[in-house]
């Protein structure tokens, strides 16, 4: 038996599981990204925040 197997994973369910919570790190780590870029370099919270004062 498989470690997946014992714990009751079956194949297509860690399948999904490799390619789902990558992903979701990827996009987390993405937006953490741009959220500290729009910190640094414009001091604003949103890309809302920085369109309106260059609108101004």
């Amino acid at each position: 038996m498989t470690p997946l197997q014992v714990f009751g994973i079956d194949t297509l369910g860690s399948s999904v599981l490799a390619l789902i919570v990558p992903f979701v790190i990827v996009l987390f780590g993405t937006y953490l990204g741009v959220l500290g870029a729009l910190q640094t370099f414009f001091g604003e919270s949103s890309w809302q925040d920085v369109s309106t004062v260059e609108e101004e």
